[in-house]
């Protein structure tokens, strides 16, 4: 039986790369502990880093997730097309184009939904790697991640309010070779599958972006990822 206590970290950056977040309540709408039938929230006190910390009551997978609040952002002509490109926003590309909006800076705001799944001792007398958390953007496992080998296949589903998302790009890539990047756009049934093909953390990552009109931005963008372990059996 899991003895201690498990920090859960928050960072904000690129390919396993980026700065600790602490724990600023404001931040954040959601950051807590999920299992089949309740959501608990994550330990931590005010400014912690790291953010919070959760004690397993028994051996399995957990599942945490963290929403943050919106943020905003105003990026040059350039960068925005830049990270249109990269994130597979074909969408938001083609709208610039035909509204003579190319030159235009992007203004955005934005908002990340996070999870991670956290293997606790050798057991699975819990297994919640498979939660839909009910996040606007979220990426769901269809297997536990713990239970696959070096090299297996793992498929996952993405869905936007709910509902499966067509044709959106999934990028992937282990902590041990970042360079090594896998994209794949998901299916009709906002399926995609990927190859497990490095031991060590993996980092799932999708976004959508939506046009939008207020006072400051006229993008609104949705970040989800997954974190979890490929462990050696």
């Amino acid at each position: 039986m899991p003895e201690k206590s498990v920090d859960i970290s928050v960072h904000v950056g690129n390919q396993f790369v980026g700065d600790s977040q602490p724990n600023i309540v404001i931040w954040y709408s959601d950051f807590s502990l999920y299992q089949a039938d309740s959501k608990t929230d994550i330990n931590g006190e005010l400014g912690r880093d790291p953010a919070g910390y959760f004690k397993p009551d028994r051996p399995g997978t957990y599942t945490i997730g963290y929403q943050s609040d919106f943020s905003y952002v105003d990026i040059d002509p350039a960068t925005f097309l830049k990270y249109l490109t990269e994130e597979g926003l074909d969408n938001a590309i083609s709208y610039r184009q035909k509204n003579n909006l190319t030159n235009a800076n992007g203004k955005e705001n934005y908002v990340r939904h996070a999870k991670t799944l956290v293997q606790s001792g050798k057991g699975y007398s819990i297994d919640n790697s498979k939660i839909n958390l009910g996040y606007e953007l979220e990426i769901i496992p269809l297997s536990n991640p713990y239970q696959k080998k070096l090299n297996d296949s793992f498929k996952v589903k993405i869905l936007y309010k709910n509902y499966p998302v067509k044709n959106i790009l999934l990028t992937a890539f282990s902590k041990a070779q970042p360079e090594k990047i896998q994209t794949i756009r998901s299916n009709s049934k906002g399926e995609a599958v990927i190859t497990l093909d490095h031991l060590g953390p993996w980092l799932l990552k999708a976004v959508k972006i939506l046009r939008i009109e207020d006072d400051k931005a006229n993008w609104q963008s949705h970040w989800a990822s997954l974190t979890f372990e490929v462990i050696q059996h």
